[in-house]
């Protein structure tokens, strides 16, 4: 394969990409309020006020229903699409997995996007909390994790 070939294999793949993320900004996967759920998370970023809502049933250690709300930006939505595309129906563990994946993936992204996807990954983790403390008896509405970094990233000045 020569130098062309390669450049055009990743324009290729650039446009699927970009095709797949314009789609999922477009039409949500997962999108809106899940009644009945057995755990429901928050994350919450205090510094802007958007926040993310996740919403999760598990059958049989297998995700059977998940779905997400937000008051955050597109980029946020589609991570919430992607994330709750990839990990419904799989096994618990490897939804947990993935999250975790995930979020070392994010290392090399810019802030913002690192910031915006971690709303979703925390309402992740909140909602696998708060599944929890209901199997152990514990009577909450929902469990909420505020997010560390904002998603309101200040531009650098260089010096």
């Amino acid at each position: 394969m020569n130098k062309k070939d390669v450049l055009e294999l990743e324009n290729d793949q650039i446009k699927d990409v970009s095709a797949e993320i314009l789609d999922h900004m477009m039409y949500p996967r997962n999108y809106g309020k899940l009644e009945e759920a057995q755990g429901i998370g928050m994350c919450v970023d205090k510094k802007t006020g958007e926040f993310v809502m996740l919403y999760i049933n598990v059958l049989n250690d297998n995700v059977n229903t998940i779905q997400f709300g937000a008051n955050a930006c597109q980029d946020t939505i589609v991570a919430g699409s992607l994330f709750t595309e990839m990990v419904k129906g799989d096994t618990l563990k490897n939804a947990i997995r993935a999250a975790e994946l995930m979020d070392e993936k994010l290392e090399g992204a810019p802030k913002k996007q690192q910031a915006c996807s971690r709303l979703v990954l925390r309402a992740f983790d909140a909602a696998l909390i708060n599944r929890d403390n209901h199997n152990n008896g514990v009577d909450e509405e929902m469990t909420t994790i505020d997010l560390v970094q904002s998603c309101e990233i200040e531009d650098e000045v260089e010096k």
